[in-house]
């Protein structure tokens, strides 16, 4: 159960229902305890009036005299039922008419003397004693027939469930209420949340929830130190690449020193430099690339292409090359600005440098993904030749200047930011076309450089 709201709920209804249980069970064995308790007091007392009526008569013996008993004991079959035995006389109550009131025979009765048994179908509560009048044991048994006690503690039972059902939907709704009212401090913060991973916030705004507090102070914190870091590594990496280039530069004078003296060894060594150079490139655009957008950050394609393409119109002037946009100002990339350049500078470099004249520049964002394309209406590629295009370093023309690396470095961009890129033949320009598909948010599971 994922829900927070759902496992509260839950955990309130069965808490609530063991309760509700415990105190249905519970009231119903203390209104029956009482109602006996109540009617056992009764048959004592009557217990004791019966014995007043039992009389010593000298002319009949013993007798029992109706007319100090209640008459609800003349009343046949009146629920309310009487046997005396004087030695062995017995003496009846007219309600019995011919029933007997079970006796228990040869048993002691027990300090509480009531027995709880069933006649006729009916529940009788029974009560037993032995007295002593005038030297004689005198055995009483009342009986009462408790059925309506029974209906009533029903009646009672289900009227008690009925409420408590009633108040436990109650008790239920006021509890779903309290606890979205308890959790609407969360659903702000995820609403402000999905407003950082979007752009519109750069941090999550002060919350007055104590509890929630810690969170957004530790997100906000989170977000600070990945700027950081990755300010740092930017710098490190363009520290890196000054350094090494004074060095690398002393090491090429001195190859070409070698050459110049006739050394065969030179050859050799300018080539494996010429590789470590190309890897420095190669790692240090990799450690460039800042993969996933840091939250609250939104970088606008229009404003970088204008200034992409104002560079490319000087540096291929005798070209005249026609730059055709077409991007809404309100396209962002989902990403780093570093990135958007070296991804853009790029696709457009290599359009630029195989053009006649023409490149289009497509910008299109949906709910979901960005889509770029950049076609050119150069010689274009053979479709044996697409997939190598993409290969570290493959070059389809040496005569070209350059490294190679254009599409590798493409590559690389899109991969971490788990997009994906078509080669294919433009139908309107007749060139070559890279149709690049970025999705607006990534998974967490971000692929390593």
């Amino acid at each position: 159960m994922r829900s927070i709201q759902a496992r509260l709920n839950f955990g309130f209804v069965l808490v609530t229902l063991i309760l509700f249980v415990v105190l249905w069970l519970g009231q119903g064995w203390f209104l029956r305890q009482m109602a006996y308790d109540f009617v056992s007091a009764r048959l004592a007392s009557d217990a004791y009036t019966l014995l007043r009526a039992v009389d010593m008569d000298i002319g009949s013996g013993w007798r029992l005299d109706p007319d100090k008993t209640s008459s609800v004991y003349e009343q046949p079959m009146s629920g309310h039922y009487f046997q005396v035995a004087v030695d062995d006389k017995w003496f009846f109550s007219r309600s019995l008419w011919d029933a007997k009131i079970p006796l228990s025979e040869h048993q002691d009765v027990g300090e509480e003397r009531i027995r709880l048994l069933e006649m006729n179908g009916a529940p009788w509560l029974v009560y037993e004693n032995k007295f002593m009048k005038q030297g004689r044991a005198i055995r009483v048994a009342l009986a009462e027939d408790v059925s309506f006690i029974e209906a009533s503690l029903a009646q009672l039972t289900w009227l008690f469930a009925g409420v408590g059902g009633v108040l436990l939907l109650v008790l239920l709704a006021v509890q779903v209420w309290v606890i979205r009212q308890g959790l609407s401090s969360l659903k702000a913060v995820r609403h402000e949340i999905a407003q950082l991973k979007s752009g519109h916030i750069r941090q999550l705004p002060a919350v007055e929830t104590k509890e929630i507090e810690p969170l957004v102070t530790e997100i906000n914190y989170l977000v600070q130190s990945m700027e950081m870091r990755l300010q740092r590594s930017r710098n490190a990496v363009g520290n890196l690449a000054h350094a090494s280039k004074t060095p690398l530069t002393v090491i090429d004078r001195q190859i070409e020193a070698l050459i110049e003296a006739g050394y065969s060894q030179g050859k050799d060594m300018q080539e494996q430099s010429s590789r470590l150079r190309g890897m420095m490139e190669r790692e240090l655009t990799r450690a460039r690339i800042a993969g996933a957008a840091l939250p609250g950050q939104r970088i606008y394609i229009q404003e970088e292409l204008e200034k992409l393409v104002r560079t490319l119109k000087a540096i291929y002037r005798e070209k005249a090359i026609d730059f055709r946009l077409d991007v809404s100002a309100t396209t962002y990339f989902p990403g780093e600005r570093d990135d958007l350049v070296e991804l853009m500078g790029n696709l457009l470099d290599n359009a630029s440098k195989w053009t006649k004249s023409q490149i289009s520049i497509v910008a299109r964002m949906d709910d979901e993904s960005l889509e770029l394309i950049v076609a050119d209406d150069g010689p274009g590629v053979a479709p044996e030749d697409l997939e190598r295009l993409m290969n570290r370093g493959e070059r389809l023309d040496e005569e070209t200047s350059g490294h190679g690396l254009g599409m590798s470095i493409i590559s690389e961009i899109i991969r971490q930011y788990q997009g994906t890129c078509k080669l294919s033949h433009s139908a309107s320009l007749g060139g070559l076309q890279v149709q690049v598909i970025l999705p607006r948010q990534l998974d967490m599971d971000v692929a390593e450089v």
